[in-house]
Parts: C-alpha cells; structure tokens; sequence
C-alpha cells in the first residue's frame, strides 16, 4: 500500500517585481513631477493669448494679435515687458484694460515724457464662450467708462449716437481718414486735444495734454475683430505710421500694464529656473538623481553588521581594559604588573621555590647587568607611576629587563 507524500514548493528567488517596470514607473513619476513643477513655474506664459482678454498676445476679438502682425509685416516689433523698455524714442502702444491701475499708467506717462506715446481705451464688456477657448462674446460697450477715471476726473468717455461714416484727421493726422465703428466710443475733456473728431462732437483719437501722448477711444479700430475690415487695417497703419515720430524704425507694443511683463507678478518658484539660481537647481536636481541611483543600486559587498559585544579571549580583554580605562584605574595596576613579571622571571631561571619576598628581589637584583637598572627599582618606578604614561614608560622598562635575563 503506497501513500501520497506532499510535494512541498521550492522558494522561489526570482524577483517579485520587474525592474524595468519598476524603473518606467519611477521615471513616469519624476517627470511627471518636474512638469508639475514647470507648469506652475511657467504655466500663466504657456498660452497667454488664449485668456480673452484685451491686450496684444491675445487672439480674442478684443484683444490686438492681429495689429502686432500686420504691424510686424512692415515694421520691426517689439514686446516690452520690462520697464527699461520705456526709454525706447519709437512709438509705444498701450492697451488699457478695466482693472488698470492708474498709478501705473501715471508712472508709464512720466517715464515716457516727451516720448511719442498711444493709449489704447477699452470698450467691451465680454464674456468666455463656453465651448470656445480664447473667444468671448461680448455684453456691452461699457468698458470705457469705467476706464475713464484711470486717465482722470477731467476726462469723460461716452458713446456717441451717430451713424457710419469716415472721420477726418486734424494736426499731425492730416489727411487721416478713419472709418467710423458702430456705436462709436469717443473722449472729450478739458485737457483733450482732438485729432479725429466726429462732426456730432467727440474725439475718436485725441492728445493728452502738452506731451505727445495720444488717446484712441475707440479700440474697435485696431482690434482683432475690427481688422477684419481692409480699411480699418488701412487705417491702422496709417495712424500708427503718423504717430511715430521715428517711422522708419520699430514700434513697441506694451505688455506691462496687463500684468504680462517680467516684473509685474514676482514667482519664487520660477525664479529657481532664471539665472543666476538656474545654476544651483539644476545642481540639486543632480544630486537628487545620484541620490536615488545610489538607492536603488548597491556599490560593493554589502558590510554584515557587527556585534555589539565580541565574542572570545581578546574581546574579553579588550572589554576588560576599556572598563579600566574607563574607570580611570590604570594606574593603580602597576604593582599587579611588578609582581606578575616578579613571578615569571623566578619561574623563568628556576628560583628556589622557598626563596620569596626580599630574598627574591635579591636573587632577581644579582641577575640585573651592571651597566642596567635593577629589578627592585624598576619595580619601585612602577609601582609609584602616577599616570598612564608614568606607567606606560616603567612598563616596557620592567618588560626590556626580563628580556635581557633570559637571554
């Protein structure tokens, strides 16, 4: 009769994962990490002109895209997004929005002074369309009033009641024919020069004062949704060409005043990728990877960890003199050593076994050479050593005395 005996498994020694699974993953993570990092960091400039707003990046219908490349197709141009770009003698144009700040614009005004300079008004109140990114619809021609009191209590923005048409250009805009947007937006005030005026009274582009600072009031002129039309990009280029009073060069278009220049919104975590700081990032980043390179893979044998107590007769000794030490009773072993080498070297020239005492320090002084210290005060020496080194020295000479006996 025969019975089944079990089959116990073997262990197994594969490993329980794949390593280059393992590897894929971690490496997914870290760049899915440094993205995270790079997309908070960077992530407001990844598509700035898809934000609907009004300024000279965005492609919305209010936004001014479209004038930077038909201006770019006959002129050098130029994005200015740090304040020393200001300084520049060619036009620079600026596009107003309803959350400007007029102390910014104050601070543009008086570094740009005597600086030919074109201030573009808002007029559109919109909204995002849902299902189009970047486009928005608009509400209202609002905008502009509420722009108003960023250029001052003496200035007032309205729109007119007229109907389509072409308005004729005054003073350095002589010859100027600007066709008329639907519901026109025009300024007037007490310190506004106009250039372009409707017959019904208003300025659609007027001088701000004494300086050669200009105002469009209507920005239906220059913008995405209004370039459309071949003649208000016509007129577009003649406006801009009139202004700038070093035509044959560039024109700088103004990202500042939107909140898109370098230093309008400071960022401690992109500041960790713009030199100088690049440097010491991707330093650390190095460090990091070397870190985990030596994490993950083992440089040499690995060391078998050590006993917290040694086994056998040098450890014990070993144990026993570090405790001496510690105790600070080193000392007082001198005279324990004298007698041990005492014994040893009567066992050594086979001493009488009754001669003991000062009868033994005799018979061992007899064996001293004449020209070497004597047993009895080498022992002395020892026994009276205050300190380890004290006994140290006295040691070895009790040590170099029995060697010289047995010889």
């Amino acid at each position: 009769m025969s019975s089944a005996v079990p089959v116990i498994p073997q262990a197994s020694n594969a490993q329980p994962f794949n390593p280059r699974l393992v590897f894929g993953l971690v490496a997914a993570g870290v760049l899915a990490f440094v993205a995270l990092v790079m997309l908070l960091a960077f992530g407001e400039f990844i598509r700035p002109g898809r934000d609907g707003r009004a300024h000279f990046l965005s492609v919305s219908a209010v936004g001014y895209k479209g004038l930077v490349d038909l201006v770019g197709n006959f002129r050098a141009v130029q994005m200015i997004r740090t304040a020393d770009g200001f300084d520049s003698v060619d036009l620079v144009v600026v596009a107003l929005e309803p959350q400007s700040r007029p102390q910014d614009l104050a601070r543009l005004l008086e570094q740009r002074e005597n600086k030919t300079t074109l201030i573009i008004l808002p007029k559109w109140v919109t909204m995002p369309e849902r299902n189009r990114p970047g486009w928005v619809r608009g509400i209202a021609p609002a905008a502009g009033e509420m722009a108003g009191a960023i250029l001052g209590s003496k200035v007032n923005v309205r729109i007119a009641r007229t109907s389509a048409g072409t308005a004729e250009g005054s003073d350095i805009l002589e010859g100027l024919r600007v066709p008329v947007p639907a519901s026109p937006q025009v300024i007037e005030g007490s310190d506004i020069a106009p250039m372009v005026a409707l017959p019904s009274g208003g300025a659609l582009v007027a001088r701000l004062g004494d300086q050669p600072h200009f105002i469009l009031a209507d920005p239906d002129l220059l913008n995405n949704h209004g370039l459309r039309d071949p003649r208000n990009a016509r007129a577009a280029l003649a406006l801009i060409d009139a202004l700038n009073t070093n035509a044959a060069s560039g024109v700088n278009f103004d990202l500042t005043m939107n909140g898109l220049g370098d230093e309008a919104r400071p960022n401690l975590l992109r500041m960790a990728f713009e030199p100088p700081f690049l440097v010491m990032t991707l330093a650390l980043f190095i460090a990091a990877i070397l870190a985990g390179v030596h994490g993950a893979v083992r440089f040499g044998k690995a060391r078998a960890e050590a006993r917290a107590i040694a086994l056998g007769k040098s450890a014990l000794v070993e144990n026993s003199a570090g405790l001496i030490k510690l105790a600070g009773r080193e000392p007082h072993l001198g005279g324990a050593y004298a007698e041990l080498v005492r014994q040893d070297a009567a066992r050594i020239t086979a001493a009488p076994g009754w001669v003991q005492g000062e009868a033994l320090d005799a018979y061992l002084d007899k064996l001293s050479r004449s020209d070497r210290p004597s047993f009895t005060s080498l022992a002395a020496r020892l026994t009276a050593a205050r300190d380890r080194h004290e006994l140290m020295a006295a040691a070895r000479a009790l040590f170099s005395w029995k060697k010289d006996i047995i010889r």
